[in-house]
């Protein structure tokens, strides 16, 4: 979720600062710009389909968030969707949401983003609807040279009805990451997952690395590397983006991720309205 945030692998938890704090880490929200507009969509694809790697038929997923972010408050919607070709199947979850925050100090804030979440679950030509109410949590440790931030996603670890009776569930998931201001146009960053999921694939603990650097007054790059570090395949990924002043505050961005048939190999743009 995020073109930004997938333009450095993820390791986002500590960087964010615009709207799509309101997913990534909703205390991020206090650190960042006055008023910032998020309108992106990213796609993704697993597996190669020769059955002996990934999920052997492959999946498709693709995230879209729009998003509006002040430091008092935030609100958002996205909407995820993942589908398997064989069996036929698929999942698509619409989270609405809106973001509070407090600072307990100077330097330290907390935040929530508190959402409705509908699932729609599909297998064999039946498809089943569910409603959920769920929160995410957020800190932020913020300082001259770093940041440090801890999200807490799917708190609840709510279920959504799937068709023949049974239940998909969303796992909590909690990431920390840190932030370093390497030079006044650089910034380099590292997120690691605190949980352990089960997928598909075998079990996925993730860990990334990225930078954002900012050569050209006008022009943001970024990029990095994630994996899985639990007993699942690695699953290495590398990402490349890139961010353009299109227009006064409003900003373009692109990104491309690639790698192994086992991670979440695709692509990304959206705009950003920030000041």
């Amino acid at each position: 979720m995020g073109v930004r945030a997938a333009g450095m692998a993820g390791a986002f938890t500590a960087v964010a600062d615009d709207a799509s704090a309101v997913y990534w880490n909703p205390a991020g929200l206090a650190t960042g710009s006055f008023f910032s507009l998020v309108l992106d969509h990213n796609k993704i694809e697993r597996g190669s389909g020769n059955g002996d790697r990934g999920t052997g038929n492959g999946e498709r997923g693709s995230g879209t968030l729009l998003a509006l972010g002040t430091p008092p408050l935030g609100l958002a919607y996205y909407r995820t969707a993942m589908e398997t070709s064989d069996p036929a199947s698929s999942v698509t979850l619409h989270h609405a949401g809106v973001t509070v925050l407090q600072s307990l100090t100077e330097r330290f804030v907390v935040g929530a983003t508190l959402k409705l979440v509908h699932g729609d679950v599909s297998s064999g030509g039946t498809s089943i609807s569910t409603n959920r109410f769920d929160t995410d949590l957020g800190f932020v440790a913020k300082g001259s040279l770093a940041r440090v931030g801890v999200s807490v996603r799917n708190l609840t670890a709510p279920e959504f009805d799937t068709p023949g009776g049974g239940t998909a569930k969303l796992d909590r998931r909690v990431r920390a990451g840190v932030a370093l201001n390497a030079t006044r146009r650089t910034l380099v960053a590292a997120d690691f997952d605190l949980t352990t999921a089960e997928t598909p694939r075998g079990d996925w603990r993730e860990a990334a690395v990225g930078a954002e650097a900012n050569p050209l007054k006008l022009v943001w790059v970024r990029g990095g590397v994630r994996w899985n570090t639990a007993d699942g395949p690695s699953a290495p990924i590398g990402t490349v983006g890139a961010s353009v002043a299109v227009y006064g505050s409003t900003l373009a961005d692109v990104q491309v991720s690639f790698g192994s048939d086992d991670g979440n190999r695709g692509w990304g743009a959206g705009l950003r309205f920030v000041f």
